[in-house]
């Protein structure tokens, strides 16, 4: 059964309660930056922050138990999916059972085979089918989704497209509407100067669940990335995803970007010290919650949560191909 979220009357004061309580036990050699993630995705879990940081490391260490596959996954990722779990209502196991399950229908489906992003989409489409079996349906649409993306970028479509695939999945649209909204978007931000390429293509991807059209989504992107920079914030590619889920929001620019200004400063005396990518991504995560409140084209608090969730993804995500890289160095 799904556990109760629970909007904070503070986002930025529940964060750090949360990251306190997880930073408790932390090993002074161990990366702080999934236990920051972890924090984020559990801001709408209720109860004392020292026993939502227990439950996460509870289920942390259970996904950690596990053999096979699930050894593949970095203490990056535990963490980040066992803050998802909790936030869902979710076990270790049941959803371990569920991945093991769903690879196989993968298989059978002709999914290409790649075992961390695979674990991630099926928590996506475990969520949606609110821990229910994902029916084969839901894999079909998945497949198609995929594949409508690579028909329009088959040299940037890939595995780790997946996730955000599962989450268009629970799209109220066609196949073609949902990727042909995202590849208006990428077009029209291609136009404006931002580098066509997997980042990009992500960043439509989430853009295209904006209730709006793509001319207007992407001038919003744009107005968002600008205001930014007028307030004497560098805007990468590394942070096209906090743009992206700011753009949901139905504030005007100046009072998002003053109110992430103002979060980053408080993400800036976090201990360890973080670096500027992850001090802009945390902020606009607390922003993004604080003002989502009073937005009412955001419809629930779950709308909220996932696109929190997809954020993560997409960070850990970057993680897991960051070690791949490493891994692949270190053998050569």
């Amino acid at each position: 059964m799904k556990t109760k979220q629970l909007l904070p009357i503070d986002p930025l004061a529940r964060f750090q309660e949360i990251y306190d309580a997880l930073q408790a036990d932390r090993r002074w050699w161990r990366d702080t930056s999934p236990l920051r993630y972890a924090a984020i995705s559990a801001i709408t879990c209720p109860g004392p922050a020292d026993k939502v940081a227990a439950s996460i490391r509870k289920i942390t260490e259970n996904l950690r138990k596990e053999s096979g596959f699930v050894g593949q996954l970095s203490r990056s990722l535990q963490f980040i999916i066992a803050s998802m779990l909790l936030g869902y209502g979710d076990t270790a196991r049941a959803f371990l059972q569920e991945v093991k399950r769903v690879r196989s229908v993968f298989r059978t489906e002709g999914i290409r085979r790649a075992a961390v992003y695979e674990t991630m989409t099926i928590l996506i489409l475990r969520t949606q089918a609110q821990q229910k079996p994902i029916t084969i349906n839901s894999v079909k649409r998945l497949k198609d989704i995929y594949e409508e993306m690579k028909a329009h970028h088959w040299w940037l479509t890939g595995p780790e497209d997946l996730p955000v695939c599962a989450i268009l999945c629970g799209q109220d649209h066609s196949v073609q509407q949902i990727t042909q909204k995202s590849e208006d978007i990428y077009q029209a931000l291609a136009k404006k100067k931002h580098r066509k390429g997997d980042t990009l293509q992500a960043t439509a991807n989430i853009l295209s669940m904006v209730p709006d059209n793509a001319a207007k989504i992407a001038k919003r992107f744009v107005e968002l990335a600008e205001g930014f920079r007028k307030s004497g914030v560098s805007i990468w590619q590394s942070d096209y995803d906090e743009l992206a889920i700011l753009t949901f929001l139905n504030h005007s620019t100046r009072r998002i970007v003053d109110n992430v200004l103002t979060h980053r400063e408080t993400m800036k005396a976090l201990k360890p010290k973080p670096g500027r990518s992850l001090t802009f991504s945390l902020a606009a995560s607390t922003t993004f919650v604080a003002l989502a409140q009073t937005d009412k084209t955001l419809q629930s608090v779950a709308d909220m949560k996932l696109l929190m969730d997809m954020q993560a993804i997409i960070h850990a995500q970057q993680a897991a191909a960051a070690a791949a890289a490493a891994s692949a160095a270190a053998a050569s």
